[in-house]
Formats: structure tokens, sequence, C-alpha cells
């Protein structure tokens, strides 16, 4: 009987843990419509609605899911310096007519992380500096 109760309770725990695991993970959520075509690290994301999540066992380790569920990336980010927390947004850089997600601030899901440079952001930046594109910041507020 003893070996019952002690076995009950464990799962109880188990199942509170895995419980709080995914209150968690929703809590670390956030939503944007993006529309246009953009670009994260290396990869081309069309236009759409997307869900923005940390893993809760790292904060740095991001997944962009599409709406549909098409589009999933995985994504490996560093903290942003900035730590202005004051407005949930994503921040994009503009470079011609390609956009380049670089920053996630979003206060209700303890997101501040920054994109490092990708390869085709680099080429971008060399076409500017070349005097053929103009840098801009883009913001998109996160829901």
């Amino acid at each position: 009987m003893k070996h019952i109760t002690v076995f009950a309770i464990a799962v109880c725990l188990l199942a509170s843990f895995a419980a709080a695991g995914t209150v968690s993970a929703q809590d670390h959520a956030a939503r944007a419509t993006i529309p246009f075509n953009f670009n994260v690290g290396n990869k081309w994301v069309p236009a759409g609605k997307y869900t923005i999540t940390s893993n809760v066992s790292n904060p740095y380790v991001i997944f962009i899911r599409s709406e549909d569920s098409k589009i999933v990336l995985l994504s490996v980010t560093q903290s942003d310096d900035e730590r202005r927390l004051d407005a949930d947004k994503l921040v994009f850089t503009k470079y011609g007519d390609q956009y380049f997600l670089h920053k996630i601030l979003c206060s209700h899901c303890g997101m501040s992380l920054a994109f490092p440079g990708s390869k085709h952001e680099k080429l971008a930046r060399t076409r500017l500096e070349a005097g053929l594109l103009s840098p801009s910041d883009v913001y998109l507020a996160l829901k």
C-alpha cells in the first residue's frame, strides 16, 4: 500500500511539472503579422502570421512558426544589449527591398534578443556601402 501511495504522489508531481512546463512555454510566445518577405539568418521567409517562442531551458534558442505550421525555423540568438523592453516589437533592418529580422523585444515574453548578421545581410550592407542601397529600421508590433 505504501508503494502505491508513493507512486501516486510521484505521478502527480510529474504531471504538475509537465503542466507547468506547458504554461511556461505558452507564456513565452509572441505573435506577429509580417506584411513583407524577410530573412532570418540565411533563411528567406514569406510574409504571413507567425508565432515566436523561446526554449524554456535555453532562452537564446527561438522557434518561429507560421500560422499554418508549414514554416518552422529554429534560430540561435544572442542577448540584446539595449534591454529596452518598453514595447513589444520586432525590429527589421531594411536594405533596398530586403528585410532582415534584427531584434525581438518582448516584455511579456521576457525576450530581448538580437540576431547575428548573416551572409545575405553582409552582402546587402556591401551594396549599401557601394551607394546602391540605403538602410532603414522597420518596427512591427507584437501581439
